[in-house]
C-alpha cells in the first residue's frame, strides 16, 4: 500500500467516525389558553311601568302589579330576581297574559306570567313622573297601546288631540269603546250604544284621526 492509498483510508475513517452535525435547538413557548370570557346577555326589554301592591289582607292574594291604566296583574310565574318584592315598589316589567288562569284572589284584572322585571326603586306609594306623551301613528308603535289592543282586539283605533300638546286614543271593538290618554290611563268607557258622559267627552274632542281599522265584527 502506497502513501496515497494510506492517506485516503485515514480520511475515510475520520469522515465516517464523526457524529453528524446537529441543528440548533429552537426555543418553543408553550401556548397557554386564555380563560374563557363569561358570556353576557343583553338585558331584557322591561318597559311596562308598574307599582307593586301588597294585597295579602285579601284571601288568596299577595303581591299584584298595578299598571298606569289601573289594571292589576296577578303573577302566576316569576323570573329569578335579585331583590324581594315589597309594597309600593316601582318596577318595569314584561308579561304574558295567561288566558285560562284561575285564582282565588279576585282582585286582579289578569293572571300573568312575568317574563322580565327590573326594580326602579321604593316610592312610598307615590308614582314617579310619567314619561312624555308620544304621538303614535299606529297602535303598534306604543307598547301600552299595543298591549291594550291585544286584549280588546279593536277594529278601529282613533287618535284625538287632547289638552294642548297631548293625545287621546279611542279603541272600539264593536262591543265596548275605551278612551285612554297618551300615558295609557283609562279616561272613560262606554258599552254598546248606551249614552253616558264618556260619549259626550268623545264628541267634544271633535274629529279624530283613524290610525287603525279592520273589518267590523258581526254583532
Amino acid at each position: 500500500m502506497n502513501l496515497y492509498s494510506l492517506l485516503c483510508l485515514l480520511a475515510c475513517f475520520v469522515l465516517f467516525s464523526c457524529p453528524p452535525p446537529t441543528s440548533p435547538i429552537k426555543e418553543t413557548k408553550a401556548e397557554v389558553a386564555e380563560p374563557a370570557k363569561p358570556q353576557t346577555t343583553q338585558d331584557a326589554d322591561c318597559s311596562v311601568f308598574a307599582m307593586v301592591k301588597d294585597f295579602s289582607g285579601n284571601d288568596g292574594c299577595r303581591f299584584l302589579f298595578e299598571l298606569n291604566n289601573g289594571d292589576r296583574l296577578l303573577p302566576n310565574e316569576m323570573p329569578l330576581m335579585d331583590f324581594k318584592l315589597a309594597n309600593n315598589q316601582a318596577v318595569n316589567i314584561e308579561y304574558d297574559i295567561i288566558r285560562d288562569g284561575v285564582s282565588a284572589c279576585m282582585m286582579e284584572s289578569n293572571i300573568v306570567r312575568i317574563t322580565c322585571i327590573t326594580l326602579i326603586g321604593q316610592t312610598g306609594g307615590v308614582k314617579p313622573a310619567k314619561t312624555p306623551c308620544v304621538k303614535a301613528n299606529n297602535f303598534s308603535e306604543s307598547k301600552w297601546l299595543k298591549s291594550i289592543a291585544g286584549d280588546m282586539n279593536p277594529y278601529m283605533v282613533t287618535r284625538f288631540p287632547y289638552q294642548g300638546e297631548g293625545w287621546a286614543y279611542l279603541l272600539d271593538n264593536g262591543r265596548i269603546k275605551k278612551l285612554y290618554d297618551c300615558q295609557g290611563t283609562l279616561m272613560c268607557s262606554v258599552e254598546g250604544k248606551m249614552m253616558n258622559a264618556c260619549v259626550t267627552q268623545i264628541k267634544e274632542m271633535g274629529e279624530g284621526t283613524v290610525i287603525h281599522t279592520s273589518k267590523p265584527p258581526r254583532n
